[in-house]
């Protein structure tokens, strides 16, 4: 299906293109403020027109702090004249000043002018902090609830974030963390400054010696404006009208993450027109399109704009943080699959393409969905049916701080992950029927894959689920394959004949490995048992948000916060949405996220963005039923689910 491609292709994609583009768009993007982005997504146009992509066009959204998308807040523009934070006493000294380190400044910051004496506070309940600054060595996410309930307007973080196996927390003392998301519906009423892990150890052996203290000044706006996405085509020929899309996000200061998608993916389109004007490949029969713009809400305000063309949207690929160079970036390639409640064919495609292209060349593995994290993946939500496996190379050392600079790119690696996604790109877009039955093929091959690695933790009595869950979830994946088979034209017959094969090959090993399954859970009975049984839940937007974005009172915040990462619930918090249909009981539901956590569970060193902490692994799979009602609950009450 590949092969023939890749060979005529290879060669075409210019490791160093990617990297100029890159730079372009990082020139703009470093200092991230709105003005900035608009120069960002106009760059990024005249790039589309001169690679010479059709139909480009540059579209305009709010941003005004009140414009929803399925649950999505829009931020409010938000621009920046100065900003610096100076140590006062026990001597004088300039910390940071945002012209030489645009990260320091927590993004949405309103202005201020503040001088204090500062003070260690890492969210305690306390009404000793009036006058003074706090200080903190959490993400600001963590306590930010806490902020808001005391009254608190401003605070200094030195946090930098642990990956395991990637970071620790003195791997990159001279960076700080750029902390984007906080403060964006706080409508300029907070302010922060983010400092270095030297600095802020610095700052701690003063405290311990006597009284410290700091002035903070910042010039700043929030306002109405606007955030802008940018689209062009590579056009079919008799099936112009459907599309694979390839998208990657703009606005933010990072080289990896992501002027190195974006350089990336405009040296992918280039490199494929090339290569069709040279006659080296035949145009493709379906339209690829590339998509730029604010990950997650510009993709949600995009996909609910365009929803009438959504049907013609087959797949497609997100691509973010891909460039670093692995020896510099400690990181790992992660392919993330399409998720449970919407498996497809696309995500074995891109996986098959991985072990055929990357290995042994670079690290890479492939892992569950994660989408509250890779907020470009939401479109995989049943509901909207647009499944986009991404390719990341996240976690990595620079991740998130000011040490992701366009020297820790490498160029050989740009160019590698440029080829893959552009085969992924065009023979998706070309497939036929020779493609359907090579794309049915991996489909069998993937569950055979999963069959004998459910047998291996059978073998070592590690598997938690009983034998008829285990065979509904595996005919519950590849009914999502099968189905996404049928977009790309996949018959009737044939459709019967690849259920009939897939379905006997599960009776088949399940009765052949049924004694060594355990036995079903019995949960103990109760009201909150009797509750989840009863209660049906239904979708009423046409997509799901993340959990900061629910309006909750301070209070109600730090307790629905605590909760959902307490049990690991932020993990499964958008899967609740997906798998609800409106006929599944909760109960239902819970089993199957608890299948999913078991997958989760395993991936563990992908660390949480949402929140500071790491991903506790509980003693089972089993989920707190009372704890998801509560979640379900909160939920509910802000309107994106209801009971039937």
């Amino acid at each position: 299906m590949w092969k023939g491609f890749y060979n005529s292709f290879c060669g075409y994609v210019d490791g160093q293109r990617a990297l100029s583009a890159a730079a372009r768009q990082n020139r703009w993007a470093k200092y991230f403020t709105f003005p900035n982005f608009e120069k960002s997504a106009e760059n990024c146009r005249q790039e589309m027109e001169r690679v010479g992509l059709s139909d480009v066009r540059l579209e305009q959204f709010p941003a005004d702090g009140e414009t929803t998308w399925s649950g999505w807040r829009a931020m409010k523009a938000w621009d920046v004249t100065e900003a610096r934070l100076t140590l006062t006493h026990p001597h004088q000294k300039v910390l940071t000043d945002w012209t030489t380190l645009p990260e320091s400044l927590v993004m949405y910051s309103g202005p201020c002018s503040v001088e204090g004496e500062l003070v260690e506070w890492n969210g305690e309940n306390t009404d000793q902090l009036k006058g003074k600054i706090p200080f903190t060595r959490l993400r600001l996410m963590d306590v930010y609830p806490q902020m808001r309930g005391l009254g608190i307007n401003g605070i200094v973080s030195d946090f930098i974030g642990t990956l395991p196996g990637v970071r620790d927390r003195y791997d990159i003392p001279d960076a700080v963390r750029w902390e984007n998301y906080v403060f964006k519906n706080s409508g300029g009423n907070h302010w922060g400054f983010m400092l270095t892990p030297r600095q802020g150890r610095m700052l701690r052996d003063l405290m311990h010696n006597g009284p410290v203290r700091l002035q903070a000044e910042i010039k700043t706006r929030v306002y109405d404006g606007v955030m802008s996405s940018v689209s062009g085509l590579i056009r079919g020929t008799d099936l112009e009208d459907e599309e694979i899309l390839l998208i990657s996000h703009l606005y933010e200061p990072g080289a990896n993450d992501n002027a190195s998608g974006v350089g990336l993916s405009l040296e992918i389109a280039r490199s494929l027109i090339a290569a069709i004007e040279d006659g080296v490949i035949p145009r493709p029969r379906r339209s690829i399109r590339f998509l730029f713009g604010w990950e997650g809400f510009g993709l949600m305000a995009r996909v609910q704009k365009h929803r009438g063309r959504l049907a013609n949207i087959l797949a497609g690929l997100n691509i973010d943080e891909l460039g670093v160079n692995q020896s510099k970036g400690h990181s790992i390639l992660h392919l993330f699959m399409p998720p449970a409640a919407n498996n497809s064919c696309v995500g074995s495609f891109a996986e098959h393409l991985c072990e055929g292209l990357l290995t042994p060349s670079l690290r890479w593995k492939s892992v569950a969905d994660r989408p509250e994290i890779i907020n470009d993946a939401i479109t995989a939500d049943p509901n909207i049916d647009l499944v986009m496996p991404t390719l990341i190379q996240y976690p990595s050392r620079f991740y998130h701080t000011s040490a992701d600079r366009m020297e820790t790119l490498g160029p050989d690696t740009m160019e590698l992950l440029g080829t893959l996604s552009a085969v992924y790109l065009y023979c998706l877009a070309d497939a036929g029927r020779e493609s359907l039955d090579y794309l049915s093929r991996l489909v069998v091959a993937s569950l055979q894959k999963r069959m004998t690695a459910i047998e291996l933790r059978l073998l070592e009595s590690s598997w938690p689920f009983c034998w008829e869950v285990t065979e509904i979830w595996l005919l519950t994946l590849l009914s999502g394959s099968i189905r996404s088979l049928e977009k790309f034209g996949l018959d009737r017959s044939l459709k019967e004949s690849l259920q009939r094969e897939v379905q006997a090959a599960v009776a088949g090993w399940c009765g052949r490995w049924k004694t060594f399954f355990p036995e079903k859970i019995i949960r103990k009975q109760s009201k909150v048992l009797q509750r989840a049984v009863k209660l049906i839940l239904s979708r009423t937007t046409m997509g799901m948000t993340m959990p900061p974005e629910i309006k909750l009172e301070a209070e109600e915040s730090r307790k629905f916060l605590d909760i959902l990462y307490s049990h690991n619930l932020d993990l499964v918090f958008l899967r609740i949405a997906y798998w609800a249909d409106g006929k599944r009981n909760l109960l239902e539901i819970i089993e199957l996220l608890e299948l999913e956590i078991d997958e989760l569970y395993r991936d563990t060193s992908i660390a949480r963005t949402g929140s500071g902490s790491l991903i506790e692994i509980k003693s089972g799979v089993e989920l707190d039923l009372e704890a998801v009602l509560y979640v379900v609950d909160v939920i509910t009450r802000s309107g994106l689910l209801k009971s039937v």
